[in-house]
Formats: structure tokens, sequence, C-alpha cells
């Protein structure tokens, strides 16, 4: 009786395993529950090249319709506004530069991927990459692979933890560089973009 009901126990604690496994479609359905969001990053790129990694930090927003800002603040000053056909980059004080998707189609193809990582646009990578969905813990992680050039020509994997929000962002490269991206503070209020942050999107 005793091996008998150690048996139904643990078919019980599987099935319960299962039950709570977290899938694509929740991950998804997390990333987007919200249509604006606003955090701090710090960023740590180890390179082959280098000695010490180079680490930025800044803050960002992301709004799943205009699209993303994002202000680096340390070491130096450097801001980009992407939306959808247009890319915005301005060093301190300097005018920025704008750049069409038209005029540079590599550029935007790897910004809009940037973006849909950060969006948790998981639909629009499954053409993309090979997904491999596990739980951490408390989060859940997925490490993207890539299927063909140009991305399998740069990127070894990708890999993306979180909970409710994108916790951690590693982009590993096949030269052996890699870029660690850690948001924090991340908040879904106030729910509306102020007047400087809509003038941002509109170049």
């Amino acid at each position: 009786m005793l091996i008998k009901n150690s048996f139904f126990a643990a078919v019980l604690m599987i099935l319960s395993f299962s039950a709570q496994s977290v899938t694509l479609a929740d991950v998804q359905q997390k990333l987007t529950a919200h249509s604006l969001l606003r955090g701090q990053f710090t960023q740590t790129k180890t390179m082959q090249m280098f000695n010490q990694p180079l680490v930025s930090k800044g803050k960002f927003l992301l709004h799943q319709d205009q699209g993303l800002l994002w202000k680096q603040v340390d070491p130096f000053s450097v801001s980009l506004v992407l939306v959808k056909d247009k890319l915005s980059q301005q060093f301190a004080e300097q005018a920025p530069e704008v750049i069409a998707a038209k005029d540079n189609p590599m550029v935007f193809y790897f910004t809009h991927l940037f973006l849909s990582l950060f969006k948790g646009d998981v639909d629009g990578l499954t053409d993309q990459f090979e997904m491999k969905l596990s739980e951490k813990g408390d989060n859940w992680l997925l490490l993207l692979t890539p299927r063909e050039a140009p991305l399998n020509k740069v990127f070894a994997n990708i890999s993306i933890e979180g909970s409710d929000f994108i916790d951690v962002l590693v982009l590993s490269e096949l030269s052996g560089d890699i870029s660690e991206i850690k948001f924090a503070q991340q908040q879904t209020t106030p729910k509306t973009l102020s007047e400087e942050e809509q003038r941002a999107f509109q170049f």
C-alpha cells in the first residue's frame, strides 16, 4: 500500500508540475500585457580584444505602438530612438542623426530584432530562431538559437530571462563577445507619455 501510494503521489507531482510549466504563449502574454514600460538598464559587454568589460548604464522607455527610447547616461550620453521605419541617434549635445530603414536595411534588421526581443514578440521570432523554454527558479528562461544568415553568422545564441518583465538579456556572439543587459526598477505607470517623451518619438 505504501508503494502504491508513493507511486500515485509521484504521478500527481509530475502532473502538477506539468500543469504549472510556463509556455511561450504565457511569456508573450506577460511581456505584452502593458502598452508602456519604463526602467533602468546596465549593459556589460565582454570583448575578446579588451581585458576589462565595457559597462554602460541608463534608462529606457518601451511603448508597444510608438517604439523604444534608449538613453545611456554613463560613461557618456547617447540617446537612441527607434520607431517603425526610422532610427535617431544623438551623442551628448550634438545634433541627432536620423537613419531611414530604406537607406540602411541591415541596420534596421538588427535594431528591430532587438526591439522584437525586448517586446516579447515570440511569434515574430519563431521563423528566425530555434526556441527552448525552461524554468529557472521562479523565472522563465528562453534560449534562442539562430536558424540562418545573417543571424547565425553573428550570434551563437541569445538568452532572455524574466518573470513579468525581462530581467536579463544576453547576446552571445560567435566571436566570443558577450553583451549582458540587466533591467531594473521597471514600472508600467504612468500609463501615458509625457510631452517630452511624445516629442522624442516625433522625428
